[in-house]
């Protein structure tokens, strides 16, 4: 078993900025830093842009251990490194269309073994198999699942494409933060509250 630690501070140089849109206050929840809304919380349009523009840096194929995103910090990528597969790094791309990384991860071994390519290939997948053009249609079933109309997400994550592995999006209201567990096809298998 392998477990993934990201750098809390990303390094690299910027890329400038894109246009992946604005975030939808109807569905995200607000920057609680006064920033704008994140778009990539609910449109997958702009998370597959998004997934381009690391590519593009991080180079091909694309495949992750991970990716996920919150209202205060955009889209997170954890990139397997295409020539050195034992190697993982971080891209987070800002609301604002920023693209910061690569910036080493620091990985840990759960069945107390070395890590190892073979591990990190076994953990890793290709992004654009998970069901991002259904993530708006999610987010607004997950909302009226949760039984609370001012919720809003403020964060999902991806671990990978597994039958078991995690996948959650995340909801806040005045009165609860409901999740909604989701298949990789970002179908709700379940709620949880």
């Amino acid at each position: 078993m392998l477990c993934l630690a990201g750098l809390a501070a990303c390094s690299g140089a910027s890329s400038g900025h894109g246009a992946y849109g604005a975030g939808d206050p109807s569905l995200a929840a607000a920057n609680p830093g006064g920033g704008p809304i994140v778009p990539f919380l609910t449109n997958g349009d702009a998370v597959l842009q998004a997934l381009d523009a690391i590519a593009a840096r991080s180079g091909r194929p694309l495949r992750v251990t991970s990716i996920s995103a919150d209202r205060m910090n955009g889209l997170m990528v954890n990139v397997q490194q295409p020539a050195h597969h034992i190697n993982v790094d971080r891209y987070v791309v800002t609301a604002d269309g920023t693209l910061d990384g690569p910036a080493p991860v620091k990985l840990m071994s759960l069945d107390g073994g070395p890590i190892t390519a073979a591990k990190v290939d076994a953990r890793a997948f290709d992004p654009k198999t998970v069901g991002f053009t259904n993530l708006t249609r999610t987010v607004r079933e997950a909302i009226a699942k949760s039984g609370y109309s001012d919720a809003r997400v403020t964060e999902w994550d991806i671990e990978g494409i597994a039958p078991d592995d995690r996948r959650f999006v995340y909801l806040e209201s005045a009165r609860a933060r409901p999740a909604a567990e989701v298949n990789a096809r970002l179908q709700i298998v379940g709620m949880h509250y």
